[in-house]
């Protein structure tokens, strides 16, 4: 066999249609979609995106909070798509030339060209499946070289079909059961998306400021929300002529980081499923009235984001910036037992620990849900979304704090990151408190 590297795209995706339009797969669309979605990563060089979880989500059409080591509808579906991959290149394909597979322990179909091509093994005698039950008593011959005949009586065929009853019965059972385990953990999946995101009142999304933060950087002085408010601040500028030029632009900019759009992205794509369109706004566009009877969700530090402020009054842990020695302070203002009275984080390092804050607490009129996404970077902010985005961590969060998974309470939740390259790696809780 030759390299797969060889293999251009187009006679790999001619090699794909002519086996979903194959007698095998063409009453199989499911397995079908499959083939064709991850053999079309693999052409576009998205081979990262070949797991469990992105292929639930994108061919089962599963909740972003799937949980493959729960539900093993992907890996039961592998399994049947390289059987019945070998059954077409034994039968039907039995010519090609190019050939698809998909190793065992992953989902990135490998393409080969080369070989001779064979006669199709009759259907009666493949080994990969069952012989019929009405062949002859003497015996079912194997047509393939080197095979042994199987010898099928009437004295053995009578238990035989007794075992594969019993065997579907146990395999239907079991799959009952499986069916209903993973029913019931969807069933106790968080709720919050449907909290924030509902037709009775308009959910609010405000990314960072980036702007802002880089003039507070060039000025070395955190902003509040009623100097953010007024704009007063800006008439405080001090500097070099330059610098002043500078921060003047700064400030006649409206610009926020690629984190925070992508996470508006996200949540506009699930507000999208749930049938509900939110206003994405920007940070200086918003007033104190548009965040008192609406859903609202806040993305970024108190320092990318002033409007964080306006609901720090009943929160335990306050993120603040020491714009002199860059440094970040997680203030713990209840410490209970066992927990600092702080928590802190130098952005400046190139590997550094990274603290990120989930937030869900009542509008300032009581009758909505803010949610808050803060971090001592865009490490930080991201760590913060993945959180708040698996489910599965949810759960064992609630779980951890005691609190029923079928509903979701105000809460603050702490955790803990590294910095590499921009990026979260695996977070870690590290305090919590429910709110009232």
């Amino acid at each position: 066999m030759q390299s797969e590297e060889i293999v251009s795209p187009l006679v790999k995706r001619e090699a794909i249609h002519r086996i979903i339009a194959s007698k095998h797969f063409q009453k199989s669309s499911r397995l079908s979609s499959i083939l064709l979605h991850i053999c079309e990563l693999e052409i576009e060089g998205r081979t990262s995106e070949l797991n469990e979880r992105d292929i639930g989500r994108n061919v089962f059409q599963l909740p972003e909070d799937f949980d493959p080591s729960i539900d093993g509808i992907v890996r039961s579906h592998a399994s049947r798509l390289r059987r019945k991959l070998e059954l077409y290149y034994l039968r039907e394909g039995c010519r090609e030339t190019v050939r698809v597979s998909i190793p065992r322990g992953g989902y990135q179909p490998h393409f080969e060209v080369g070989g001779s091509p064979q006669d199709p093994i009759p259907e009666q005698t493949t080994s990969l499946e069952a012989a019929p039950e009405d062949e002859p008593d003497s015996a079912v011959r194997q047509e393939i070289p080197g095979t042994v005949a199987v010898k099928v009586n009437q004295a053995t065929k009578q238990p035989r079909r007794w075992i594969v009853a019993v065997t579907v019965l146990l395999l239907t059972v079991a799959a009952g059961i499986a069916g209903y385990r993973t029913w019931k953990q969807r069933s106790l999946r968080p709720s919050i998306w449907k909290e924030m995101f509902t037709d009775s009142r308009q959910t609010l999304i405000v990314p960072g400021d980036s702007s802002l933060v880089m003039w507070e950087e060039m000025q070395r002085r955190n902003v509040n929300l009623s100097e953010y408010l007024s704009g007063n601040f800006a008439k405080e500028t001090r500097g070099s002529e330059v610098e002043l030029k500078a921060s003047n632009m700064l400030l006649s900019r409206r610009y926020t980081s690629m984190v925070d759009l992508d996470i508006v992205q996200k949540l506009s794509a699930i507000a999208s499923g749930l049938n509900t369109a939110p206003l994405v706004r920007f940070a200086r566009d918003v007033r104190p009235n548009d965040l008192k009877h609406s859903n609202v969700i806040l993305i970024g530090s108190a320092e990318t984001n002033p409007w964080i402020q306006m609901f720090e009054a009943p929160m335990n842990f306050i993120l603040r910036k020491n714009q002199d020695s860059t440094t970040y302070t997680i203030e713990n203002r209840k410490p209970a037992t066992g927990e600092p009275a702080s928590w802190s984080s130098d952005p400046v390092s190139q590997l550094h620990t990274v603290y990120c804050k989930v937030t869900y607490l009542p509008n300032s009129a009581g009758e909505g849900n803010v949610l808050l996404l803060e971090g001592t970077s865009m490490a930080g902010t991201d760590c913060a979304w993945e959180f708040l985005s698996n489910g599965t961590q949810m759960n064992q969060f609630l779980r951890r704090a005691e609190q029923s998974v079928r509903h979701i309470p105000h809460f603050e939740v702490l955790l803990r990151t590294s910095n590499l390259g921009g990026d979260a790696s695996t977070n870690s809780v590290v305090a919590w408190r429910i709110l009232p």
